[in-house]
């Protein structure tokens, strides 16, 4: 036998070994590291606020995060810093004026917006204002929309059986319902200046009695001293209070997404709304409520408001459930989102059939459009 012909042999046999492994190891490692990349530009935290989580509709995460108000520190800037890579930024407005220097005098934000660049860090924005131009750089993605779009019309429902106790409903909620102080960050936000004179009004003009949810211990106009006060309710208490009220009053400027507003109207309570709130005003209509401008015309509008909700023309759920809550809202998000970030998004868009911002709402039912649901 040719010992040189065997040797040559076992050497290439084991040549060849050698380079199966190693071509079989290299694809073993590149899928891995495919499968690496893929992960990490999936990876997005979950957050709280100034941050919003989106999910869709089977309950699984977004790598899209909205901003929802100013930093408060480098902390929570450092979340954007560390996670822009491989996650989509977006604003929405939910807080005063952001992205404009907030006007609350109970806070100062010059530091804070010389150090933040909210509209250079966000690739598009979600909003409710008029004017949009006056926030927005041109050309950038801009959706109509508001959180309170989003409010779940399976919780927020009439309460059967529930008697109208009171003419209207009014929250203000205090900052801190501990301290006696009245005069705080929400009384401008929701325009208790205003509130105090339309009060007035009402108790001493029309003898109305209204709740006053947050604000207990606070001075009322006289006149108002029927009228019931309380503290902070839990969210389950206030959604059955809605239902005991005749109309909600909204006197609110500086509020850019009034959840409490649309909470009412799914629980098919009508509205008396300031024309001049920065949100929230799209959902008054015919349908709805009524808008005044202050304690000077508040009358004619009351007078209108009083004589629709006497004659049945309101249907308020009607109206929402048929063009907002979660479905309604989540349809329209999601197509927003794919015509101009699609290919960077971590979820297949035949996948989805609607988003919701904060919260999963895997397997909504969308609710019918009656008064009685």
């Amino acid at each position: 036998m040719n010992y040189k012909l065997l040797i040559c042999l076992f050497t290439i046999s084991i040549l060849i070994t050698v380079i199966i492994s190693m071509i079989t190891h290299k694809e073993y490692f590149n899928q891995m590291e495919l499968f690496t990349n893929s992960v990490s530009k999936v990876l997005t935290p979950n957050v709280k606020r100034p941050y919003v989580n989106l999910f869709d509709n089977n309950g699984k995460k977004l790598n899209v995060i909205l901003i929802s108000k100013p930093f408060r520190n480098e902390e929570e800037l450092k979340i954007y810093q560390e996670n822009k890579e491989n996650n989509i930024f977006l604003g929405i407005c939910s807080y005063l004026e952001f992205p404009k220097m907030p006007s609350n005098p109970h806070e100062n934000f010059k530091n804070n917006y010389e150090k933040y660049k909210y509209t250079e860090i966000c690739e598009g924005w979600i909003h409710g204002f008029r004017n949009p131009q006056d926030y927005f750089p041109q050309d950038i993605p801009l959706h109509f929309a508001s959180e309170s779009d989003w409010i779940d019309c399976n919780v927020s429902k009439p309460v059967e059986n529930t008697e109208k106790i009171y003419d209207f409903i009014y929250i203000c909620l205090k900052v801190d319902e501990k301290k006696s102080a009245c005069d705080d960050w929400a009384t401008y936000n929701k325009n208790w200046t205003l509130a105090k004179k339309c009060l007035d009004v009402f108790c001493n003009d029309y003898k109305l009695k209204g709740l006053l949810i947050g604000r207990k211990g606070c001075e009322l106009p006289n006149g108002c001293s029927y009228m019931k006060s309380t503290n902070m309710l839990k969210h389950g208490e206030l959604q059955k209070m809605y239902s005991q009220a005749k109309f909600i009053f909204l006197p609110n400027e500086k509020d850019a997404s009034p959840r409490v507003l649309t909470e009412a109207l799914a629980s098919n309570v009508p509205c008396l709304v300031n024309k001049n709130i920065l949100g929230g005003w799209k959902y008054v209509n015919e349908h709805t409520g009524e808008f005044f401008n202050d304690e000077k015309d508040v009358s004619n509008s009351l007078d209108t408001l009083i004589n629709g909700i006497e004659n049945n023309k309101y249907t308020p759920r009607d109206y929402f459930v048929k063009n907002y809550s979660v479905e309604h809202s989540g349809v329209k998000l999601k197509e927003f989102l794919y015509k101009h970030w699609g290919n960077r998004i971590n979820i297949p868009e035949n996948e989805i059939k609607y988003i919701s911002p904060e919260f999963s709402k895997k397997d909504f039912q969308t609710c019918k459009s009656s008064i009685s649901n």
